[in-house]
């Protein structure tokens, strides 16, 4: 072989390295991201639910009786839902 395609193939070489890191640095991030987006939606419902309801009593016996409660507790669910 002569030297220009010794240099050529150590080129090419470093091309798969580089490539095979970003190939598996996106895949690291996109599964990371997958992971985290459902604890992220819980906590932002959590969040929307707490700002929207916080005058609602958490009192079951009163859910079960007031249906002016269910109503608000319905209207916030529907609120952070969106």
């Amino acid at each position: 072989m002569n030297e220009a395609a010794l240099k050529s193939a150590e080129g090419d070489g470093w091309r798969w390295v580089i490539g095979l890191a970003i190939t598996a640095l996106v895949v690291g991030g996109v599964t990371a991201s997958i992971l985290v987006m459902p604890r992220a939606v819980e906590a932002n419902s959590r969040a929307c639910m707490a700002a929207y309801a916080s005058d609602l009593h958490a009192d079951l016996a009163e859910f079960g009786q007031d249906p002016a409660w269910q109503t608000r507790y319905v209207e916030a669910l529907q609120a952070c839902s969106h």
